[in-house]
């Protein structure tokens, strides 16, 4: 699947949903943490497999209240071992790609429970990270992704051929999934930086 940079003209920005429709309500019952959830994936066992079941029914019914999950989204602004907002000379052996202030990390193996990630890409503006791009390979590491998400951060929205995204104050979640192989683009938006760039394209 190729990779690449989100929205770097204005038009692309504007495009993306209404970027500037933001207004969220703060949920304030407490969530599991991603630590947590991982480790009940890790357990092979029938009661965890039962309250796996359990929770993604009882996720289902409240689609409505992803507020919770978008709060958590929020807090945790970014994914894994990577924050946004993280200054460009922080990291090492960064490997230039086609598309403006687009690079590609050299990261080590990147797992999720027991679900790897291919690659992993940065956009920078004004040497800060606005997007961070995860890349899953086949439908076992696609849907396992994609199951611990929703358990972590709600259900999200499908989009029909786009696969999923999340709306929270300060970051936007996207997940492309191609229908053909299963292989995907995780890709995490920092709203302030981007609201800044549009400022400036305007």
């Amino acid at each position: 699947m190729e990779v690449r940079s989100w929205g770097r003209s204005k038009e692309e920005i504007n495009n993306y949903d209404n970027y500037l429709f933001l207004l969220l309500k703060t949920g304030k019952k407490k969530r599991k943490t991603m630590n947590q959830i991982i480790k009940e994936h890790l357990k092979p066992t029938l009661t965890t497999l039962l309250i796996f079941i359990f929770s993604s029914v009882l996720v289902g019914q409240n689609r409505g209240n992803n507020e919770i999950g978008l709060k958590a989204l929020d807090n945790q602004y970014g994914f894994l071992n990577i924050k946004l907002e993280t200054p460009f000379n922080t990291f090492k052996g960064l490997i230039k790609q086609d598309g403006d202030n687009y690079y590609k990390a050299l990261q080590p193996e990147l797992r999720l429970g027991k679900y790897t990630f291919e690659a992993v890409y940065l956009t920078f503006y004004k040497d800060m990270v606005t997007t961070i791009e995860f890349e899953t390979k086949g439908w076992t590491n696609t849907n396992g992704v994609l199951g611990i998400l929703q358990e972590a951060y709600s259900e999200g929205h499908k989009r029909e051929h786009f696969g999923y995204k999340w709306k929270g104050q300060k970051v936007w979640m996207n997940f492309a999934i191609n229908e053909s192989d299963g292989n995907g683009v995780l890709s995490l938006h920092s709203v302030p930086l981007m609201s800044k760039e549009i400022g400036e394209n305007e």
